[in-house]
């Protein structure tokens, strides 16, 4: 199925998030701060499990080892938040991933 290809931390700012030299519109209304993308590469099985998943889907089997990763990128962009908002952070209630399921990241 989908592979992950890459992580990259995405910084947002006044509405908008800024990757390189995109500034690209944030739809979701959200303090500034930083957050990860997680980007996939569509794979063979993906067609072959359309029939399963729909069509312009796609389905990824993660491993212990890209769940580790996006957990350490989780933190690395929760640290930066909290600086790049002078100490404030996630530090009061659940972080906003915790509260969503693993379907939510599909």
């Amino acid at each position: 199925m989908a592979t992950l290809s890459e992580i990259l931390q995405v910084k947002r700012v006044d509405g908008f998030f800024l990757v390189g030299d995109h500034k690209i519109p944030s739809v979701r209304k959200a303090s500034n701060g930083f957050g990860v993308v997680l980007v996939f590469e569509k794979s063979q099985l993906d067609k072959d499990f359309e029939a399963v998943i729909g069509p312009d889907r796609f389905a990824w089997f993660p491993s212990a080892e890209s769940l580790s990763l996006i957990s350490k990128e989780l933190d690395l962009s929760d640290h930066l938040t909290r600086d790049l908002r002078k100490g404030e952070g996630w530090n009061s209630g659940p972080r906003p991933f915790e509260t969503l399921k693993v379907a939510d990241f599909i």
